[in-house]
């Protein structure tokens, strides 16, 4: 995160994005969320908005409850991780391999 940060600066678009990257792809609640990255509710919604309008993100209403999660099917999101991806295997001199591994263990611990 303190790579991109420099990059990008200290975006509360970035910290967003970054908080469902390292949380499994989703997040329930708006005001946890707000609360844990220090940000008002209502700033946390715009970019939240923002971000589903881009195709990032994507919302699902469950009775009462909205669940706010990455939306796996947009090229942006798969452009944006792998980006997020490269920059931390950089930092960490991984190989291409074990990011591919560690990856693909997401992908197959979310589906159970």
């Amino acid at each position: 995160m303190e790579m991109l940060e420099k990059m990008f600066g200290n975006s509360t678009y970035l910290k967003v994005i970054l908080m469902f990257y390292n949380n499994n792809g989703y997040f329930t609640n708006i005001t946890g969320l707000a609360n844990t990255l220090d940000k008002s509710h209502v700033t946390i919604r715009k970019v939240i908005s923002d971000l589903i309008e881009a195709g990032v993100l994507t919302e699902l209403d469950i009775g009462k409850s909205r669940i706010v999660r990455v939306n796996e099917n947009s090229p942006y999101t798969e452009a944006l991780f792998a980006f997020i991806n490269s920059v931390r295997s950089i930092k960490e001199k991984r190989s291409i391999e074990e990011i591919i591994a560690k990856r693909s263990e997401r992908v197959v611990s979310r589906r159970f």
